[in-house]
């Protein structure tokens, strides 16, 4: 049960980031610092 919920709740804070990331990448292309960055923050969070 409890195993169950946290997958859930892993995968909807999973989605929430990958839009809020899409959503600043697209805020961040006319920005390259941020950009940067963002990328630098993708790379850690995959490994």
């Amino acid at each position: 049960m409890l195993c169950g919920t946290l997958i859930k709740k892993l995968v909807n804070s999973d989605i929430a980031i990958f839009v809020i990331m899409t959503n600043l990448l697209s805020y961040t292309q006319k920005i390259e610092p941020l950009g940067k960055m963002l990328k630098q923050l993708l790379m850690l969070l995959k490994k």
